[in-house]
């Protein structure tokens, strides 16, 4: 029933070629108004009718997103991270130890040296004087000490031969007084038997009193003998303060050489030269700042937050990135943790016990040891305050 009018239509537009010619004219102006904006927006597709290269896109852009995710889940999988870290390295603050004028500085700002390079010399003409006075004064101590040694010890033989005479003295006059006193007792048992004369008996008398004043005279060498004696122990005491005059000479006369060497300052360890201050004709005293020696070997710091600290133990491998070096990764290694977080160190550490508490997650600093083996050109540009990133791999 329906095909037979659009043979009968067909047919009618063969005969009529005008209409036919209309026909194909109205058909073209409703295919273009199919394709229009207008009418894709009042006829949209059906669900499920979109083009597949869209949703190719779609599922492209899915598995983009999802690979993302998963690269990142895999790259911080057991790693522990902070962008809380700063490369360190010691700073070496060099001054003089005596008081002077510089008359030569050999180094120059950022200028690498190693240990026993010449920083500053100072002009060295005071500290030889005081050296030569030094080497005197040890020179007439020395000459003193000799001489009280000496005078001690012929204080010492004097008093011995004093002794020595007092002593036999001594026993002389013993000896003759009591041969005197015997000989006085017989002649006055013979004057009363008249056996001898008065006169004899006086003559015994004179020479018993004689023994006794040589005893008595004996007696008293000893006790100048013992004196002299006396005399030989302040002359050692003198002669003692004589020697310990020579060592305190010779520490001063030590003294004057190491003063005569700290004329030259020279570089405690390796490292470069930073914060130059001394200039050549500069007067310079005891611990005044001349320059700061960066040392060549540095680490880093990385603070770590308190929950992050269960995962972390001297030993393990880390990865440090530096902002200076983008893509660079340098690997380290744990070498301590603080005993204390950063708080506790600062000028004034938080009083949770008085005023208003606010609880703030806490910082520990972890000290990281960088491989030696870094790239020297690399390692030529790492200077302490960089900015780094690290990451440590859990155990």
């Amino acid at each position: 029933m329906v095909a037979a009018p659009a043979e009968g239509t067909q047919q009618h537009n063969a005969e009529n070629p005008s209409v036919a010619a209309s026909d194909t004219s109205n058909a073209g102006t409703a295919d273009l108004t199919d394709a229009s904006p207008a009418h894709a927006l009042t006829n949209p597709p059906r669900p499920g009718g979109y083009p597949q290269g869209r949703k190719l896109l779609l599922a492209v852009l899915g598995l983009l997103a999802a690979g993302g995710v998963a690269g990142w889940l895999i790259s911080h999988w057991g790693l522990e991270e902070t962008d809380n870290a700063q490369l360190q390295a010691d700073l070496t603050e060099i001054s003089s130890r005596v008081p002077g004028t510089i008359v030569r500085v050999p180094v120059q700002d950022n200028q690498e040296v190693q240990r026993g390079d010449l920083l500053v010399n100072l002009d060295p003409r005071d500290a030889r004087a005081r050296l030569l006075q030094a080497q005197a004064d040890l020179v007439v101590a020395e000459r003193e000490a000799q001489a009280m040694r000496a005078q001690a010890g012929s204080t010492a033989s004097r008093a011995a031969a004093a002794g020595n005479e007092a002593l036999a003295a001594q026993q002389s006059a013993r000896g003759e007084l009591t041969r005197a006193a015997a000989d006085l007792r017989r002649l006055e048992s013979l004057v009363k038997q008249g056996g001898v004369s008065q006169q004899d008996l006086e003559q015994a008398r004179a020479t018993f009193l004689q023994a006794q004043g040589d005893w008595t005279s004996s007696r008293a060498s000893g006790q100048s003998a013992q004196a002299s004696l006396s005399q030989v122990g302040v002359d050692v005491q003198k002669a003692a303060a004589a020697a310990a005059k020579v060592q305190q000479a010779a520490a001063a006369l030590a003294r004057a050489r190491l003063e005569l060497s700290y004329d030259q300052i020279l570089a405690p360890a390796p490292g470069r030269v930073g914060a130059r201050t001394a200039e050549p004709g500069r007067q310079v005293q005891p611990g005044q700042p001349l320059m700061t020696l960066v040392s060549s070997t540095p680490w880093v710091e990385a603070n770590f937050k308190e929950t992050q600290l269960q995962a972390l133990y001297p030993g393990q491998s880390a990865e440090v990135r530096l902002d200076a070096f983008p893509g660079r990764v340098l690997p380290g290694r744990v070498v301590s943790l603080a005993p204390a977080s950063g708080a506790r160190f600062a000028l004034l550490p938080p009083e949770n016990a008085t005023g208003n508490f606010t609880k703030v997650v806490q910082r520990v600093t972890v000290r990281i040891a960088l491989d030696p083996r870094i790239d020297p050109a690399i390692k030529a540009q790492l200077v302490p305050g960089l900015s780094a990133n690290v990451r440590v791999q859990r155990r």
